[in-house]
Formats: structure tokens, C-alpha cells, sequence
């Protein structure tokens, strides 16, 4: 009896390569842990976040900047802490980090479309002072602060939100 080696890779590629639901999932970063480069660009080369005060964009037009969501959530589950999000910019699939304050972020753009990064900034500080964050020294507020500049620029730069200038 002669064996036929031949196979037909059709039948074993095939299937997989069409499967819809086969959708790839990229982890948003959680800005805790992000390894920042020096700048945080957005794609048409806006500087968010730069070296200085003076260079980063969401910083210097916070009263002016509007901002909106350009996701919509894929799961269904509100206790989700990991929800998963599609960007209608690029198309992505992300799972949100276990992060309450982007999270927070994201909620209250998508609640508040138009608002500025400034008002963003007062909504989450007043938040983390509700829950006993003390931030009357200027490092701890500082500190807070650059986180919400960090994560709202990064969900400009994974086009979960727009900017409009």
C-alpha cells in the first residue's frame, strides 16, 4: 500500500484564518508601569507629554483641548475590572488595565463628551481626596497629576479618545 504524503494545507489553515472570533486582544498599558519614552506623541506628531510643562501640549491647553471617546465596549459584563474595548479610530481590541483612575478617565469622557483635561483632572482629584488621598503636599499633587496627564494621553495615543484641538 502506497501513503500519500501530500496534504492539502488548505484544510488545516483554512479554518483558522477565517474564524471572526479569532480577534486579537492587546493589553492597554497601565500608566503605573508604562515605560515612558521622553515625549508622548499622538500619530499627526502633537506633543502630549514632554520633557517640560512648557512642551507638553495637554498641559499648556488644558482649559481648551475637548475631548471624547472614540471606543465602544465589547463585554457586556459591568463587573468586568479588566473591560474590553474597541477603538473606532484604528480598530484595536484592548483589555483595559485593573486601573480605576483610567478607568475613571474614560467613564467621565464618555459621560462628559466636550470636557477639557483640565476638567478631567479636578473630577479625578476630587475623587481620590473623597476616598482619604491627602494632597495638600505639592509632591503627592504633583505626583497625581502627572499620572492623569500620563493616562489621558495615553488613551489619545491608543485612539480611545480624541482629542480636538
Amino acid at each position: 500500500m502506497k501513503m500519500n504524503y501530500h496534504l492539502n494545507i488548505k484544510m488545516f489553515i483554512f479554518p483558522f484564518s477565517k474564524n471572526k472570533n479569532m480577534e486579537q486582544i492587546v493589553d492597554f498599558p497601565d500608566p503605573a508601569d508604562y515605560q515612558y519614552p521622553e515625549e508622548l506623541k499622538l500619530p499627526d506628531g502633537t506633543i502630549l507629554m514632554g520633557r517640560t510643562y512648557a512642551e507638553s501640549g495637554i498641559i499648556m491647553n488644558r482649559k481648551k483641548w475637548k475631548l471624547y471617546i472614540t471606543y465602544e465596549r465589547i463585554d457586556k459584563d459591568p463587573d468586568n475590572p479588566r473591560p474590553i474595548v474597541r477603538s473606532t479610530q484604528n480598530g484595536i481590541i484592548y483589555r483595559m488595565p485593573p486601573d480605576s483612575i483610567t478607568q475613571s478617565i474614560a467613564g467621565y469622557i464618555k459621560e462628559n463628551p466636550g470636557c477639557t483635561p483640565e476638567e478631567v483632572m479636578g473630577f479625578i482629584l476630587a475623587w481620590v481626596q473623597s476616598e482619604g488621598v491627602d494632597l495638600s503636599n505639592e509632591d503627592r499633587m504633583f505626583g497625581w497629576a502627572s499620572y492623569v496627564y500620563d493616562a489621558i494621553s495615553l488613551l489619545a495615543i491608543y485612539g480611545l479618545i480624541r482629542i480636538e484641538k
